[in-house]
């Protein structure tokens, strides 16, 4: 089952903005096995300093005041140098890594984790969503948590030119999640996500495992094996997933090329 939720809907749902996530039931997931290329720097892509410091400090930043532990999932030749950043600058969180010895998508990078992640509920954040506010992530790991039905809950917001968009029937089931990365999407407006989803960790791991077996996860390009392209998934299994309609447009870049890194540090310094 589908709901979409505006922000006018969550206020009315007070009990969902008003209480506090309960640290104690989240784990934070952060696939960052990806290379800096696009950067043109030599080390992993989340090391990448933003305003004075690494791209993974900042996640940390975020999400350290509603997760008890972090799983950073890294490429075998930069788990080191990640392990040593995260003892250096992070040394007060519990954290994880392992190791996803080949690039094969996010589905697959947040399969990797499935060992290390014990609390009820997990939170997948794309390894470079630095621009991801503060009320943004409360209310959807609070409207998560409220609701022992709730499987999956994400933010998603409607753009020109989304990078992702969410294919919805006529009740707002996801269908289809179509992706500009495998030449599926050339929309002018879509509903596009922020790269951060929260889940019921024994759903996650149970759609995850049938997943990774079946086609339907592969990329038509890039054949790697999908996170979003399993949505369709929960909602085939009769799972609840809640879409919140409350991100704003600039919480949906990711980093990956210099341009982007200079959008996000201007986005970031002038952010109130």
């Amino acid at each position: 089952m589908s709901r979409i939720l505006s922000t006018l809907d969550l206020q009315n749902a007070s009990r969902c903005i008003m209480n506090t996530v309960d640290t104690s039931l989240w784990t934070c997931v952060i696939p960052a096995a990806g290379e800096g290329t696009r950067l043109s720097y030599n080390r992993p892509k989340v090391l990448y300093p933003i305003l004075g410091k690494p791209i993974l400090h900042h996640l940390v930043d975020l999400f350290q005041k509603y997760c008890n532990r972090f799983i950073v999932v890294a490429s075998p030749k930069g788990a080191q140098e990640i392990q040593k950043e995260l003892e250096s600058c992070c040394n007060s969180i519990d954290f994880g890594i392992v190791i996803q010895e080949k690039p094969k998508g996010m589905a697959h990078a947040v399969w990797q984790a499935r060992n290390k992640t014990k609390t009820p509920h997990t939170v997948v954040v794309w390894g470079d969503q630095i621009c991801l506010r503060d009320e943004t992530i409360a209310t959807t790991l609070a409207y998560h948590q409220s609701n022992s039905a709730n499987v999956l809950t994400f933010p998603t917001v409607i753009k020109k030119n989304p990078y992702i968009h969410f294919q919805r029937d006529d009740v707002g089931r996801i269908l289809k999640v179509l992706q500009k990365r495998e030449n599926e999407i050339s929309l002018r407006v879509g509903e596009t996500d922020c790269g951060f989803f929260s889940f019921t960790t024994h759903s996650l791991f149970s759609v995850l495992k049938n997943g990774l077996k079946s086609p339907v996860s592969l990329g038509a390009k890039t054949k790697e094996v999908n996170l979003l392209q399993l949505f369709p998934q929960f909602e085939m299994r009769n799972y609840q997933v809640n879409t919140l309609r409350i991100a704003h447009k600039d919480e949906t870049l990711g980093v990956n090329t210099v341009e982007e890194a200079q959008t996000a540090e201007f986005i970031l310094r002038n952010r109130k």
